[in-house]
């Protein structure tokens, strides 16, 4: 059965099409997961990324490789159209990603958010956004304790994005979340370009497109340490582990860890 998540948030700008565009493509290429974004935003950041800019290069790919594919899909959904596709058994999905508009004034967005087995909130430190912030998370805490008391799954987390290091500000937004007792992830992505450069098509865990989008070792670390964490966090499949596993078994039997894992 699918996860179902959502990159969500009341303030705009602060980066939930860009949280989902960075962890996409690694969680489908790195960790193997099946992964559907359902970009039901007002701006299609996300669709307007793989028709503009991703299409063309898979079409350059495709001349040489004819086999070469996205590594995930994508669809343009109504808010209202959510449910026909998570509850329809084909969209046999591991994840589910939703990025809901940047709001939490009308019924859509809250019935869409309460169809979400997590929802994960972008925590930008500055001050105007973090009372917002919280407030937003406030009403997930609601939403949490209904569907606890109704058996339902539902959790959330705030994640830190565009992080600054040494900043005061990103201090005080930790202390300030974890004064309200609203949970977050330990890990964060940092204030960096390579961000804004994501791909639907590219992982930014590759290392050419990590080189070209301008990333390095240490993006890829953060990126990854946000991945882990949010396959533990949700029990998802990890197939990572389980490569990694069998490779060290065949090693020592002295087989090819190459041949066995295929």
């Amino acid at each position: 059965m699918s996860k179902i998540i959502s990159f969500a948030t009341q303030k705009g700008g602060s980066g939930k099409s860009t949280l989902a565009l960075v962890l996409a493509a690694p969680l489908a290429t790195e960790y193997g997961l099946k992964i559907a974004i359902l970009d039901c935003d007002y701006q299609q950041s996300i669709v307007k990324t793989r028709n503009q800019i991703d299409a063309p290069s898979l079409a350059a790919m495709q001349q040489a490789d004819p086999s070469a594919k996205y590594p995930y899909d994508v669809f343009a959904l109504p808010l209202d159209k959510i449910f026909d596709f998570t509850d329809n058994p084909e969209n046999d999905y591991d994840l589910i990603i939703i990025d809901v508009p940047g709001r939490a004034d009308g019924d859509d967005v809250f019935n869409a958010l309460t169809g979400c087995d997590a929802v994960i909130v972008p925590l930008v430190s500055d001050q105007l956004d973090r009372a917002s912030t919280a407030e937003f998370m406030t009403i997930l805490a609601s939403i949490k304790k209904a569907a606890n008391d109704a058996g339902l799954p539902f959790d959330y987390f705030g994640l830190a994005t565009k992080r600054i290091a040494g900043r005061r500000e990103e201090k005080e937004m930790d202390e300030y979340i974890d004064g309200l007792s609203l949970s977050r992830f330990n890990s964060f992505l940092s204030n960096r370009v390579a961000y804004s450069r994501a791909s639907t098509l590219h992982s930014l865990l590759t290392p050419g497109f990590r080189a070209y989008a301008g990333g390095t070792k240490e993006s890829s670390d953060e990126i990854r340490r946000v991945c882990d964490e949010l396959i533990e966090r949700l029990d998802l499949p990890n197939h990572k582990a389980a490569s990694v596993a069998i490779a060290t078994e065949t090693d020592e039997r002295g087989v090819s860890s190459t041949t066995v894992t295929e």
